[in-house]
């Protein structure tokens, strides 16, 4: 390793960790503490606009230690800005929890972040709902900035005047997504309504009418149906209703293709 390599690992490692780590070396301390506060301040700012909520919720004793401890173990995996909201949702998931965080803090920070990721998605959601007369067999894909989600703690109503000291007994069942006025919303769903997003969301090309079906066999084979009718009636509302958001389109496997193929590459 070359002079300046080592200068440079030295000065990075104090940056990263100066109550650990001492100033290189030939280096000016005063001069270096304002810079190594002014990388940290910024860093800090960064966060905090990705994960508000958490930051209001955390003294500032406790962010202070939470962002110092993301400087000093995170190996980030991209030089951009904007995904550093993704690494530090895998930071807090590889991080040995400490005794005075807060339980839902994971999936609080997956909550926020899929919000900016939805927002800054490159891609658009269906400009138009389908055909209502054909929506039951129209072959379904979900919005590429749709996401059905579940957690243990209610994140959408978590805040200063709400901090749950234990998960639910029941999950919390979410769409988020971004719609055509380019706004970030969710709904909160039923069981039901969420296992059949994901389904579309796994399985690109189902049509509503036929997995209708199957659940209205396998619910009636299990005494949870009793009217296979009114079920189906109730599956198909609700397919208009989420189609009317735009939240589904039309699948097509050669555009299916094309958006993997630019997912790869960006």
């Amino acid at each position: 390793m070359s002079e300046l390599a080592r200068l440079q690992k030295a000065f990075t490692g104090h940056l990263r960790n100066p109550e650990q780590v001492p100033v290189p070396a030939g280096l000016d301390p005063r001069r270096v503490g304002i810079y190594s506060e002014l990388i940290f301040n910024n860093l800090s700012a960064l966060v905090s606009d990705f994960f508000p909520v958490i930051k209001s919720l955390l003294s500032e004793t406790q962010w202070r230690l939470l962002i110092r401890d993301f400087f000093i173990s995170h190996q980030a995996e991209t030089p951009y800005f904007p995904q550093l909201s993704e690494e530090f949702v895998h930071y807090l998931a590889g991080r040995q929890a400490r005794s005075d965080d807060p339980g839902f803090l994971l999936e609080l920070a997956h909550y926020e972040w899929l919000e900016l990721h939805l927002f800054w998605h490159r891609q658009d959601p269906p400009s138009s709902p389908l055909p209502a007369e054909t929506l039951e067999r129209e072959p379904l894909r979900l919005s590429a900035v749709a996401e059905p989600v579940a957690y243990q703690y209610p994140v959408h109503r978590i805040g200063p005047d709400f901090r749950p000291e234990e998960p639910d007994e029941q999950p919390t069942f979410l769409l988020v997504f971004r719609d055509l006025s380019e706004s970030v919303r969710f709904f909160e769903l039923q069981p039901f309504t969420y296992q059949f997003l994901e389904a579309v969301q796994q399985h690109p090309g189902l049509v509503a009418e036929q997995w209708l079906g199957e659940m209205a066999s396998e619910l009636s084979s299990a005494g949870k149906v009793s009217d296979r009718k009114r079920f189906m009636a109730s599956g198909f509302a609700m397919l208009q209703q989420f189609n009317q958001r735009c939240v589904l389109g039309r699948f097509d496997q050669q555009v299916q293709d094309q958006q993997v193929q630019d997912q790869q590459e960006g």
